[in-house]
């Protein structure tokens, strides 16, 4: 697939820079702690190469609504810090339940100091987040991001009932990425508009934008997990099948009966092999189910985009409308 397809981000990136060096300040200002392994724990993560989309998003959502800050700090910049905090704070806790070695190609936190220490430091974050969020003197935008946090603490909770089950169905997948992802994509977006002059009937289609959005970006790394690509990959390909989390390629071919014995054979076994892995990647290619599953992200992508489309016309929008494209056609 064409590399343009990084434009997307880096023209977020370069558009709102001068707000997003004021939400990187106060991130850096967070994690201050007279406990230095908070600080190590959590720069470790923070500054280990994320894409930042979710803060970037809360700027943008923000931008549509509002004119250009210049970089001067306000509520957009604190929220978006505050996105950002809890979103690691969720990395942080994952690494640890999924039991990873890798996230961005660099070892865990809790590979390098330990279980414990990647949790407390977790909680550590998220109680910085709420007090970013406190700080902006609005309920409404608190009762937002509090219950996005809820829902993503249901998802992992959710995920670890059913992620390891074969006859997990498409409905209750979706159940689970809605809650671990997009509910954080979506109130990064709301927010964003809530504290602009945005009108109280596009609050509903802003939420939508960022859910759909976040769905798709969910999808598409379910099936990078499976695919091979010339670029950089945020965690090592086969994370999932090693851990023997069912996601959404491996649903669509045991529930198209395609190979149910190999399938069967992988999921109940204690551990999965390169070769089984190989195997896998083989099987789905040439069974088309990636391309399925594609097909799946982009039609959240152009729900996404229906959504978009009735904010005011102007070129932040455009910029998110190539976020949407990139979020399904993307190969890391």
């Amino acid at each position: 697939m064409n590399p343009s397809f990084d434009i997307p981000i880096s023209r977020l990136q370069t558009v709102l820079q001068p707000e997003m060096h004021h939400v990187n300040q106060l991130i850096v200002k967070s994690l201050d702690s007279a406990v230095p392994l908070i600080g190590q724990i959590a720069n470790h993560l923070i500054w280990a190469g994320g894409k930042r989309i979710r803060p970037l998003l809360t700027l943008a959502c923000n931008r549509l609504f509002a004119e250009p800050s210049g970089g001067t700090p306000d509520f957009s910049m604190h929220l978006a810090a505050a996105v950002e905090l809890i979103h690691t704070a969720t990395l942080l806790h994952d690494d640890v339940v999924d039991g990873a070695d890798l996230r961005r190609g660099l070892q865990t936190a809790n590979t390098l100091w330990g279980n414990t220490g990647s949790v407390l430091v977790g909680d550590f974050l998220f109680s910085r987040s709420f007090q970013l969020m406190v700080g902006c003197g609005n309920l409404e935008v608190l009762g937002e991001l509090s219950a996005a946090a809820a829902q993503i603490a249901s998802g992992e909770v959710l995920q670890l009932v059913v992620s390891h089950d074969l006859n997990l169905t498409i409905d209750m997948y979706r159940d689970v990425i809605a809650s671990k992802t997009a509910a954080l994509f979506a109130a990064a977006c709301k927010v964003g508009g809530m504290i602009a002059p945005m009108p109280k009937d596009l609050e509903d289609d802003l939420y939508k934008f960022g859910h759909n959005l976040g769905m798709a970006f969910q999808v598409m790394d379910d099936v990078l997990d499976y695919t091979v690509s010339q670029g950089g990959a945020d965690k090592e390909k086969g994370n999932d099948f090693f851990e023997g989390k069912v996601t959404i390629p491996v649903i669509l071919a045991v529930q198209g009966n395609r190979n149910p014995q190999f399938w069967q054979d992988c999921f109940t076994a204690d551990s999965r092999n390169q070769g089984d892995f190989l195997q896998a990647m083989g099987l789905l290619h040439e069974q088309g189910i990636l391309d399925d599953c594609r097909g799946i992200a982009r039609d959240f992508a152009q729900k996404a985009k229906e959504s978009l489309l009735k904010m005011p016309d102007c070129s932040i929008r455009d910029d998110l409308l190539a976020l949407i494209a990139y979020s399904y056609s993307r190969e890391s």
